[in-house]
C-alpha cells in the first residue's frame, strides 16, 4: 500500500474501514428495538426471523463491526510509541483522545437511562474500566473500550522491553490471549468451575492488526499474523456456544462468519489504492462518537417512534441512523479535534507522513 492518506497522517482506506464498522454496530443495535417489537409472538414473525438472521442469528453484524474495530486499532496504534518519550506522550495522546468524548457520553447515557446509575457506578466508569472496581458498565457498548485499554497497557509493556515490532513475541502473546479463554471452557467441560473470561479472545484480534502491519517490513510476519487469526476464529463459536451467552448473543455460525468477513474485509480493503469515497472518509472521521451516542440516540427516538409496523420500523432505523450521525459530527467538531490538537501540542508530535512499505 503506498501512502493513501485521509487527512495529515491518518491512512485513508482505514479511516474508511473504521466508519464502516462504526455504521454496522449502530444498524445491529437500532434494529433490536425492531426485533421486540415484531417478536414472533406479537404480529410479524417474519420480520422477526429475517431482521434476526442478518444482524445476530447468521451473521452477527455488530460482532463484524467490533471485529473490524480491533483490527483497525491494533495496525495502527501500536506504532505510535516511537522515539523518545514515547510512552509518557502515548499515554497523553490516548487519554485525550478518548476519555473527554467517553465522559460525555457517560453523562448522556445516565440521562437516558430508565434507572438511574449510582454515584459510585458513574465514578468507576469514568475510568473506562469499571469491571476492576467491581462496578458494571453502564452501557452495553463500553466492553470494547475495556479491551482498547487493556490493549494499550500490554502494547506499552511490550515496547518498555522492545518486542513491540518482533511479530514472534507478539504472536506469542496473542496466542496465550486466545487460549487462555478456551482453556476455562475445556475446564469447565470437564467439569471443574472456572471463571470464563474473554478478554483475550478480543485481545487476539487486536494482535492480529499488530502483525498485519508489522508484515509491511517483515514478510514473515505475515504467517503469524495468518496463524494468529485462524486460532481467533476458530475460538469464536466455541465461546458462543457456552449456555450462558456470556460471550455473545449470537449463534456460533453467526459469529464465526462475521469474524471471517471482518477479517476478509480488512485484508482486501486496507491495501487498496486509489480515492476513497469522501462521505467513507466522513463516516471513519465521526466513527467514535457514533460508536459512543449510538445507544442514547437510540433511547430517545425509541421514546419518540412507536414501533407497530413496517413504516414505522423504517422511519425508526433512518431517525436513529441520522441522529446518530448528527450528534457523532458534533462530538467530533466540538470535543475531539480539540482535545486532538491539545495532545500534539502537548506532546510536541510533528505531523508526519504515515510511510508503509509495499
Amino acid at each position: 500500500m503506498g501512502d493513501v492518506l485521509a487527512n495529515g497522517n491518518r491512512i485513508a482506506p482505514i479511516d474508511a474501514l473504521r466508519g464502516v464498522a462504526a455504521l454496522c454496530v449502530c444498524v445491529q443495535h437500532a434494529v433490536q428495538p425492531i426485533i421486540a417489537a415484531a417478536g414472533p409472538s406479537v404480529r410479524s414473525p417474519a420480520v422477526h426471523t429475517w431482521l434476526s438472521a442478518i444482524t445476530l442469528d447468521r451473521f452477527d453484524l455488530g460482532r463484524y463491526g467490533v471485529v473490524l474495530f480491533f483490527l483497525i486499532s491494533g495496525y495502527v496504534v501500536p506504532f505510535s510509541l516511537h522515539g523518545t518519550h514515547a510512552l509518557p506522550r502515548f499515554a497523553i495522546s490516548r487519554v485525550l483522545r478518548l476519555y473527554p468524548a467517553f465522559w460525555l457520553s457517560i453523562a448522556v447515557m445516565a440521562a437516558t437511562s430508565a434507572i438511574p446509575p449510582t454515584s459510585a457506578q458513574l465514578v468507576a466508569n469514568l475510568t473506562m474500566a469499571p469491571t476492576l472496581f467491581g462496578a458494571v458498565p453502564i452501557s452495553g457498548v463500553y466492553w470494547t473500550l475495556f479491551v482498547e485499554f487493556a490493549f494499550y497497557v500490554l502494547c506499552a509493556t511490550l515496547f518498555s522491553v522492545g518486542w513491540l515490532r518482533r511479530p514472534d513475541a507478539v504472536f506469542a502473546l496473542g496466542l496465550v490471549c486466545v487460549a487462555l479463554p478456551v482453556a476455562g471452557v475445556i475446564a469447565r467441560a470437564l467439569g471443574v468451575a472456572v471463571p470464563l473470561l474473554y478478554l483475550g479472545a478480543h485481545l487476539s484480534f487486536l494482535f492480529t492488526g499488530t502483525l498485519l502491519r508489522i508484515a509491511h517490513e517483515q514478510r514473515a510476519a505475515r504467517g503469524y499474523a495468518f496463524a494468529l487469526a485462524v486460532a481467533a476464529l476458530l475460538a469464536m463459536p466455541l465461546l458462543a456456544s457456552q449456555s450462558d451467552h456470556s460471550f455473545t448473543r449470537s449463534t456460533p455460525t453467526g459469529v464465526l462468519l462475521a469474524g471471517v468477513a471482518a477479517c476478509a474485509s480488512f485484508v482486501a480493503f486496507h491495501r487498496r489504492a486509489g480515492a476513497v469515497p469522501p462521505a467513507l472518509l466522513w463516516l471513519g472521521g465521526v466513527s467514535y462518537g457514533a460508536y459512543l451516542f449510538h445507544i442514547p440516540v437510540t433511547r430517545v427516538v425509541a421514546r419518540l417512534i412507536t414501533l407497530d409496523g413496517a413504516v414505522s420500523a423504517l422511519l425508526f432505523l433512518a431517525a436513529t441512523l441520522a441522529g446518530t450521525l448528527v450528534v457523532a459530527a458534533a462530538v467530533h467538531r466540538w470535543i475531539e479535534r480539540p482535545t486532538i490538537r491539545c495532545a500534539k501540542r502537548l506532546t510536541h508530535r510533528p505531523r508526519a507522513v504515515i510511510a508503509v512499505a509495499p
